[in-house]
C-alpha cells in the first residue's frame, strides 16, 4: 500500500480512491476525537497504509465537528439520530475498497488496524474484534460484561450455527463487496448484530482477532434494555425456522391430533374416552401452532426479499403454489367448513330441544377451522401487500414467477 497524503482526507474532491477508510460515527465526542484521527493517521503513517477519515456526525452540539474539520477530515451528516443511521451514511461516502468500523470514543487501539487489513488480504471478507478472546474485556461494564454481550452471543451462535465469541464488538473491517452483500438496515445498535448475522448468511468468510477494551472517554450512548430488546427482535427476525417454523408446525400438529384422538375415540381411561376439554387443548394448540407458523413464514419472506434466507429454493416453490389466490382459496375453504359444522351442530341442538350436544368435541373442531381458515386468509393477503412494497422484482418472487 502507498501513503496518501495526510493533509486533506482522499478527496473526494481531488478524486483520488484510497485503499482504506476509516468510517467514525459521532454523537459529541469532543474530547477523544482529536485523539482518535490523530492515532489513525499514525497508523496509515507507520504502515504505509492510503487512507481516508469519514466522521459521520449524527447531530453533535459540541465542537466534535469544528475539531474533524480543522484536522482535515471529511465530515458527511446524518440528520437521523441513531448509531447504524451514522454509520450507513458513512459507508455510503465512503471511498475506499476496504472498510474499517471503529467508535470515536478511543476505546478501539488504531494500531490494530494493519492486522485487521492483514486478513483482508488473506481473503477474509469480513473482520470482526472481540474482546473475550484475549482477556480484553475488563473495562466493559459488568452487566454487558457477564450478562448482556455472552447471552447475545449465546442466542446468536445458538440460532444460527456461529462461532462468535464477541458478536457486540464495534472493532470491525470489511471489503466494499462484503458490505455491498451484507447490506444493513438497522438504525440503531442492532447494527452491529445484523453486520454479524448478514456475514455468515451471504456466506462470507469471517473470522475474529483479540482486542483490548480501553476506557471510554466521554459518555457512553448505550441504552442497554432497549438496545438488547432490539438486537434480540433482530435475531428472532432473522432465524424464522428455529423460532417461528418449526415450534409452529410442531403445534399444529399435535393440536389436530388431540382432536383426531377425541373425535375417534382412539383413548379410552375407565371406559370413558376424551372429551370437550381435551378438544379445547387441542384447538389452542392447533390455532396457536397456525399464528406462529404464518408469523415465520411472514418473517422468512422479509428474510428471502433480503436474499439471506439459505432455503430460498424452498420458499421459491412454496410461493409458486401458495398465491395469494390459493391462499384466499384454502382460507375460505376451511372457515367454510368450520360453519357447515357449526350449523349441523345448531340445527341438532334445535331439533334436540336445546338439550346438551351429545358430541360437543365438533363444535371445537369447528371453531379450530374457522380460527385457522380466517388466520390464512387474512394473513395471504398480508403477504401479497409484502410483495408490492418491495417493488417489481421482489413481487414477482414472491407470486412465484421467478426462481432464485
Amino acid at each position: 500500500m502507498t501513503q496518501a497524503p495526510s493533509s486533506t482526507e482522499t478527496g473526494a474532491e481531488t478524486g483520488h480512491k484510497p485503499v482504506v477508510s476509516v468510517v467514525l460515527p459521532c454523537l459529541n465526542e469532543e474530547g477523544a476525537l482529536a485523539i482518535c484521527i490523530e492515532k489513525i493517521r499514525k497508523a496509515f503513517a507507520e504502515n504505509d497504509i492510503d487512507g481516508e477519515i469519514v466522521l459521520s456526525d449524527n447531530g453533535s452540539t459540541d465542537r466534535s465537528v469544528e475539531i474533524a474539520e480543522s484536522m482535515g477530515v471529511r465530515v458527511v451528516h446524518q440528520p437521523a439520530r441513531g448509531y447504524g443511521n451514522a454509520y450507513l451514511k458513512g459507508f455510503s461516502e465512503a471511498a475506499g475498497k476496504y472498510f474499517i468500523m471503529a467508535d470515536a470514543d478511543d476505546t478501539y487501539e488504531f494500531a490494530l488496524i494493519p492486522k485487521f487489513l492483514a486478513k483482508l488480504d488473506e481473503g477474509y471478507d469480513f473482520v470482526t474484534g472481540s474482546r473475550y478472546l484475549d482477556k480484553g474485556s475488563a473495562n466493559i461494564t459488568w452487566l454487558h460484561r457477564y450478562v448482556g454481550n455472552p447471552l447475545l452471543t449465546l442466542g446468536l451462535n445458538t440460532l444460527f450455527g456461529t462461532p462468535y465469541t464477541d458478536v457486540y464488538c464495534g472493532y470491525r473491517a470489511f471489503t466494499r463487496e462484503a458490505y455491498e452483500k451484507i447490506r444493513p438496515v438497522s438504525p440503531g445498535m442492532e447494527f452491529n448484530l445484523e453486520l454479524a448475522i448478514n456475514a455468515h448468511l451471504a456466506g462470507l468468510k469471517y473470522c475474529e482477532i483479540p482486542i483490548v477494551l480501553a476506557p471510554r472517554i466521554g459518555e457512553s450512548k448505550l441504552n442497554t434494555f432497549k438496545d438488547g430488546w432490539r438486537s434480540l427482535r433482530m435475531m428472532v427476525l432473522y432465524c424464522p425456522n428455529k423460532v417461528f417454523i418449526i415450534p409452529g408446525v410442531m403445534l399444529f400438529v399435535l393440536g389436530m391430533v388431540v382432536h383426531a384422538i377425541v373425535l375417534f375415540g382412539l383413548v379410552h381411561h375407565e371406559g370413558r374416552h376424551l372429551g370437550q376439554v381435551s378438544s379445547v387443548v387441542g384447538t389452542v394448540l392447533s390455532v396457536v401452532g397456525v399464528q406462529t407458523l404464518l408469523l415465520g413464514l411472514h418473517a422468512k419472506t422479509y428474510s428471502w426479499s433480503r436474499r439471506f434466507d439459505p432455503n430460498q429454493a424452498f420458499l421459491s416453490k412454496f410461493y409458486q403454489v401458495f398465491k395469494l389466490e390459493s391462499g384466499l382459496l384454502l382460507g375460505a375453504s376451511l372457515t367454510l367448513a368450520g360453519v357447515v359444522i357449526f350449523s349441523i351442530i345448531t340445527y341438532k341442538w334445535f331439533k334436540s330441544g336445546f338439550l346438551p350436544l351429545a358430541r360437543p368435541e365438533w363444535a371445537s373442531l369447528g371453531g379450530t377451522l374457522i380460527m385457522i381458515g380466517l388466520s390464512i386468509l387474512f394473513s395471504s393477503i398480508f403477504i401479497s401487500a409484502m410483495s408490492i412494497t418491495k417493488g417489481p422484482d421482489s413481487a414477482k418472487a414472491l407470486r412465484g414467477e421467478q426462481n432464485s
